[in-house]
């Protein structure tokens, strides 16, 4: 299926998922004490969101330490994690909105369109602060919550998938899941879906549990306790690894501006994100919504080569900036000048 229908798909369909409530569950099996991560719309959470992403949208290299900015100390994944139940004990679970997890900040990938097919793009998200862990908080984004870039796709809600439970055990990442379907599904919801599609939705996955974990471990799919042989239709008995980085991840994802942010034109702008471009070139624009740039263009150098993404950032003067809505948008350098180049884009509101 072609990437514009399976948007269109997403679109028209994932607005009447209505998932149901099982924080509760989740909560009970976890242990109650949880470092708590402040949120604000504008100054909080992208305090938070920039202390993980090095990892998040990196590369395969040796991650550095999530860092807690309430308390300036890193912190690391627990080593002690609780045991799994049995599958007598486990229950079913169902899913949670992401609307209802206000308080931590998770990194969440999904699918997004570029010149090279379907590659993840990266999002922070507020999630629950409640008692839940990062891992369990953004896997349970991943499976029910709509982008919140409108240009990014989420194929989960469509399938039912609920979380039931997740953990790290052993240097591999166990993720038990329900409601999943074992075979080759060639429709879901009486729609087609490519094997593209259906791969990159487990790569979702992959990556947003390590991006909670903040190493680069191996994932094991389950079923009450047990390996599954196939999810959506892609092998899963064994430990799965992340594809590549490079043919798996957009090759620019940005890190703030968020979508819709409001910004004071009193202040600078500051885009920061990562990629990965032709002589390390990244161009980001300042654009009203019909493409009209209003700003210079900024080329910032984010390097190339390797397999992973690398930082980049440009600052724009916006004191002359007129209140309204604009268009913030990075993409990578196109030696070829057929408009082959890979970008991320924000839409933002800007105010006296």
């Amino acid at each position: 299926m072609k990437d514009d229908e399976l948007r269109d798909l997403l679109s028209d369909t994932v607005a009447h998922v209505e998932p149901r409530y099982a924080l509760d569950e989740i909560r009970a099996r976890t242990t109650p004490s949880k470092r708590r991560w402040p949120y604000a719309a504008s100054g909080g959470f992208l305090a938070v969101a920039a202390s993980v992403t090095a990892f998040a949208v990196l590369g395969n290299d040796a991650p550095p330490r999530a860092t807690d900015p309430a308390s300036g100390t890193s912190s690391s994944p627990s080593s002690s994690p609780s045991p799994s139940p049995s599958p007598s004990q486990s229950t079913p679970s169902t899913s949670v909105s992401a609307t209802a997890l206000p308080a931590q900040t998770v990194a969440v990938y999904f699918v997004g369109s570029t010149p090279d097919g379907p590659r993840l793009y990266r999002e922070f998200r507020p999630a629950d602060g409640g008692g839940i862990s990062d891992l369990e908080a953004s896997l349970v984004a991943a499976l029910t919550s709509d982008p919140q870039d409108p240009d990014y796709d989420n194929l989960w809600p469509l399938t039912g998938t609920v979380l039931r439970s997740a953990e790290l055990v052993d240097g591999t990442v166990r993720i038990d899941l329900g409601n999943i379907g074992t075979g080759e599904p060639s429709t879901v919801k009486g729609r087609g879906l490519s094997e593209t599609d259906r791969k990159m939705a487990v790569e979702q996955l992959i990556y947003t549990a390590q991006a909670a974990v903040q190493e680069r471990l191996p994932v094991q799919f389950i079923y009450q306790g047990n390996p599954v042989v196939q999810v959506l239709g892609v092998p899963t008995s064994e430990p799965l690894v992340n594809g590549p980085v490079l043919d798996t991840l957009a090759l620019v994802s940005l890190t703030t501006p968020t979508e819709g942010m409001v910004v004071d034109n009193d202040q600078p702008l500051v885009v920061e994100g990562a990629g990965n471009s032709f002589e390390g070139n990244i161009v980001t624009r300042v654009t009203r919504p019909d493409g009209t740039d209003v700003l210079a263009p900024i080329p910032a150098i984010a390097a190339m080569g390797g397999n992973k993404l690398f930082p980049f950032e440009a600052t724009f003067d916006i004191s002359g900036l007129e209140p309204g809505q604009y268009v913030v948008d990075s993409r990578t350098d196109d030696p070829s000048g057929a408009g082959l180049f890979h970008e991320d884009n924000r839409t933002i509101q800007v105010v006296d």
